[in-house]
């Protein structure tokens, strides 16, 4: 009897949720470490986004998981499906949820800021291992459909044969008989519409150049203009490339990202030419730079300027990169102090700083950068101050007066309100006090 009877179906253990067409999406994350045949070893984050109801599938490949990355992902996958769904199911990562309140997640505040520009809610889950099975069951495909038996050069063909994977073999797998494609079809006119401009997930920061014109990012080193050296520079970081903004915002240098901790120093355009008998940084250039400081480095600058040019200039070039570090006040007088010891070396002028300042953050270099540059544009004149009783001849300054007077009886003569009358009859005679009384009670003593 039990070959021929028909074997029973397996019950599942637990039943996953339903949706309907562009109600719900899950996405995670899947951390995967790679041989490639140019790039070497890598670990990669494998991102995906899945829809619930078609299940139509979006994969895309980062070196970090951060928010930034989750976001780029995100348009990415929006792209592919030309739309979104109403809601999204995360776990509790970081990007998203930043903490729990009881059972309220407290999401991301800059990530709310991309769901309400897509117009869909996120939806943080912890303790539900059942609560995004598609997009769990995702990386599996993934694992043994995509990264099973492929090799790769570098990232960048890792992508291309990833999208390749995605329209040929996974849009067109069918699951009950009807691929996601078809499936796809019912679900597309429910998607939420995309706004007429993409979001902008680059990451933006500031970044001090430093005095050989490099700015400094993951390892890497990328050149800028020598106009700019000690600058607070605006940096923008796209997910292949690095922009570099002047203090006006002009785009003043362009790179495409170098691999992270690679420890390159690019500079492809050629803005630092070789040079030619002479530093890049000369006399007039650093002179300038010593003398914004203030007087004592003014100072310190013609002493130390006094020798060969190859014996200074490093000095020199390390105390301007304290700038970054240290208000220019607290650097000026450590110069001076220096100048007056005859301690010429970066080092010293360092050890005088950590010993009588404390250093500062990025955000008070930039206030101190803005005020200079208004006190350039503007000059130093202020508007000049007012006498304050010029307010008291104004129209409404007796009525206020006489709300806000206090309680206490005057002890000198007093005049009505312009609001009230005068009347012998109903104003009680003021009783005279004695100057040398401590008492606070003005009633009239009993005979």
């Amino acid at each position: 009897m039990r070959t021929l009877r028909a074997p029973r179906k397996p019950t599942p253990s637990r039943v996953a949720p339903s949706y309907g067409p562009g109600e719900m999406a899950e996405s995670d994350w899947s951390p995967y470490t790679i041989d490639f045949t140019a790039a070497g070893r890598l670990t990669v984050q494998a991102f995906s986004y899945v829809l619930t109801y078609s299940p139509r599938k979006a994969f895309s490949v980062y070196l970090s998981s951060d928010l930034h990355a989750l976001m780029d992902g995100h348009t990415h996958a929006f792209d592919r499906f030309g739309g979104c769904a109403q809601r999204c199911t995360y776990d509790s990562q970081k990007p998203v949820v930043l903490r729990w309140e009881g059972t309220q997640p407290i999401y991301n505040p800059r990530f709310l800021a991309f769901a309400a520009h897509y117009e869909f809610q996120p939806r943080g889950v912890r303790g539900e291992p059942n609560a995004k099975p598609r997009v769990e069951r995702g990386f599996w495909e993934f694992e043994r459909s995509f990264l099973n038996g492929r090799s790769f050069r570098d990232l960048d063909d890792l992508r291309a044969q990833l999208v390749d994977w995605l329209d040929r073999v996974v849009d067109l797998r069918r699951r009950h008989g009807r691929t996601c494609l078809e499936r796809f079809a019912e679900e597309q006119p429910r998607l939420v519409p995309l706004p007429r401009h993409p979001y902008d997930t680059a990451r933006v920061i500031y970044r001090v150049c430093s005095i050989d014109g490099f700015v400094d990012w993951e390892g890497n080193r990328y050149a800028v203009p020598y106009d700019h050296v000690t600058d607070i520079l605006p940096v923008r970081i796209t997910q292949r490339e690095l922009f570099v903004y002047a203090a006006d915002l002009s785009c003043v240098a362009c790179h495409e990202l170098a691999p992270r901790g690679a420890g390159h120093k690019l500079d492809p355009a050629g803005l630092h030419p070789p040079p030619r008998g002479r530093s890049p940084m000369d006399l007039d250039q650093l002179a300038v730079a010593f003398d914004g400081l203030g007087p004592g480095g003014a100072a310190f600058f013609r002493l130390l300027s006094a020798g060969p040019a190859r014996v200074w200039g490093h000095q020199a070039r390390c105390i301007l990169v304290l700038r970054a570090r240290y208000a220019t006040a607290d650097l000026d007088a450590a110069l001076a102090h220096a100048a007056r010891f005859g301690a010429l070396e970066h080092r010293a002028v360092e050890r005088i700083l950590e010993a009588r300042s404390s250093p500062r953050t990025l955000d008070e270099y930039v206030a101190e950068d803005t005020a200079r540059r208004l006190e350039q544009t503007l000059g130093t004149q202020r508007a000049p101050s007012h006498d304050l009783t010029a307010y008291d001849r104004l129209p409404v300054a007796h009525a206020s007066s006489a709300v806000l007077a206090p309680t206490a009886a005057p002890t000198q003569e007093t005049y009505p309100c312009p609001s009230e009358t005068a009347s012998p009859a109903t104003t009680p005679a003021a009783t005279p006090t004695s100057p040398s009384s401590d008492s606070d009670d003005t009633s009239p003593s009993s005979g």
